[in-house]
């Protein structure tokens, strides 16, 4: 016999039909249609592109953008950052307040929150627990340097969080937003998964973690109880399409939606021609930049690495490669920075100086490695780099690694370099503290070792008013681009394709997508 009910439990518009003409042919049959639900099918899904897989989707380890598109549906944080304006505004605190002396921040939360799937009420204990896990050494947190400051972690109350610092630091606020380690998590979660949350997220944000087929796909659901309102379409689903070409192929046939971290020249220009699809454009917050490891003969002596800096012709490989889709990075702050300054000391083309500053060192003739991820544009882009090495006299060889194997290298310390960005807030400790500072030292994101600039990073985190916090930022990226031992190649430019069912959809400046403001027309 036929099921008379759809997958949900729902009767069926046929049967509904077939119960009401039995009604008129005498049946006794009290039938309520303004209590039946009519089946909906599968609802509405947007489908959004992403070039990889996704690894660790926990708030204390996550990197790389795919998995930060997936968190930032799942996870909120205390505050979060306007995706137009970049503006810090709350999200799950109702207000907070903070000492006259500046060290302590106190937050009252938002009542009635809950975190996804029956896992409780929010509450400060689960805020005071997402902190002290980032702070954990035992726990190898990649963000551990972004709340050093942070002494101590209270919850007097069930809604209320008291944040202690050692000392003032004007740019606090920022650590709490919305990303990376200021994402809150389920205490009762972690402590009941254990290493099983690192891909069962629990959160509070606007989706429910679904599923993940590895190599394929991600589902998250809607949660139609989020604080903010329901999502206006049913279902997400990410789907893995790594080659730009078939992405790009996808949006024009309407197989997916949206198609961000667009990079290669050609898909932006081939899609923004296309019709019925939009192409969005903003500067990102971040460079991509070569990383050499301050530890390794003979990358210790400045003199190479500024030879190397010399050597690499970027702004050929932004014309040439990149169609001018790029920017010059001459620090790793970029425009979309309040400190950002561009009186920092430069490294223009100059092969013939390069190789005056190696024989100023000594040196002649090392063999240079350069690391990699396998995902575009990266494992092409050092292709012409190893060149410009080799034409000074450097024997540079490259080596590309899928994305897990690259991260295990990455995070050992033990590379001699490796190209990577620090996707992040517009905080300027972001790509500072992380690239930089002593206390990111791997597993951290200081894969140079480098510590020359530890008093000035501390004095800025200290400056008070916008007029102080630029010249002590100023002073930070004056020092390490004299020292660079982080060459910045490029500042990224971020380019957002999508159909044009879709409205609402703003292109945030962290290389991630925020679906939640979006709708599908039809």
């Amino acid at each position: 016999m036929a099921d008379r009910h759809d997958r949900d439990g729902h009767l069926t518009r046929r049967h509904l039909l077939a119960l009401a003409g039995a009604a008129g042919a005498g049946a006794a049959l009290p039938l309520d249609f303004s209590k039946v639900v009519l089946a909906q099918g599968a609802g509405k899904t947007l489908r959004v592109r992403m070039g990889s897989d996704i690894s660790v989707l926990d708030p204390s380890h996550i990197f790389q953008i795919e998995n930060q598109t997936v968190c930032g549906h799942v996870f909120n944080g205390l505050m979060k950052y306007d995706q137009s304006t970049n503006k810090i505004v709350p999200d799950l605190a109702l207000s907070h307040t903070v000492s006259s002396d500046g060290t302590v921040y106190t937050f009252k939360l938002r009542p009635g929150i809950a975190f996804h799937k029956n896992y409780g009420p929010l509450t400060a204990d689960d805020v005071k627990f997402s902190f002290d896990r980032v702070l954990d050494p035992k726990g190898g947190s990649k963000y551990t340097g972004q709340l050093a400051g942070l002494v101590k972690t209270e919850a007097p109350a069930p809604d209320t969080v008291v944040l202690t610092l050692d000392k003032p630091a004007s740019g606090f606020m920022h650590k709490l937003t919305a990303f990376n380690q200021g994402w809150i998590v389920s205490k009762k979660a972690i402590e009941e998964m254990g290493e099983k949350a690192k891909l069962n997220p629990i959160g509070t944000g606007p989706f429910t973690f679904e599923k993940w087929s590895t190599g394929s796909e991600v589902r998250l659901a809607a949660n139609k109880a989020y604080f903010e309102g329901a999502p206006k379409f049913d279902e997400l689903l990410l789907r893995i399409i790594k080659e730009e070409t078939a992405a790009a192929i996808a949006l024009e046939k309407g197989e997916i939606d949206i198609f961000y971290a667009l990079q290669q020249p050609e898909m932006i220009d081939r899609l923004g021609k296309a019709p019925n699809i939009k192409v969005l454009s903003r500067d990102a917050n971040h460079t991509i930049n070569l990383v050499l490891n301050t530890t390794i003969k003979p990358l210790d002596n400045p003199l190479v690495r500024r030879a190397m800096a010399h050597a690499m012709n970027r702004k050929g490989l932004i014309d040439g490669f990149f169609k001018g889709t790029k920017g010059m990075g001459h620090s790793v702050l970029t425009s979309s920075f309040a400190e950002f300054t561009d009186d920092v000391p430069r490294y223009e083309y100059d092969p013939e100086k390069a190789k005056a500053l190696l024989k100023e060192a000594g040196v002649t003739g090392f063999k240079f490695e350069i690391t990699s991820v396998g995902l575009s544009p990266f494992d092409r882009i050092v292709v012409p780099l190893a060149e410009d090495l080799k034409a000074v006299g450097i024997e540079a060889t490259i080596k590309i690694l899928e994305r897990g194997a690259y991260t295990q290298a990455r995070n050992s310390g033990n590379v001699q370099s490796c190209i990577t960005g620090v996707v992040g807030p517009p905080d300027p400790d972001s790509p500072l503290v992380t690239l930089y500072a002593k206390k990111s030292f791997p597993p951290g994101l200081n894969t140079a070792r480098y510590e020359g600039a530890e008093d000035l990073l501390a004095k800025a985190a200290g400056a008070k008013g916008d007029t102080d916090r630029a010249a002590a930022y100023k002073a930070v990226l004056q020092k390490v681009m004299a020292d660079v031992p982080v060459i910045p190649l490029y500042a990224d430019k971020l380019f957002l394709a999508h159909t044009s069912k879709v409205e609402g959809l703003v292109q945030n400046s962290l290389f991630t997508v925020f679906t939640y403001p979006a709708s599908l027309k039809g």
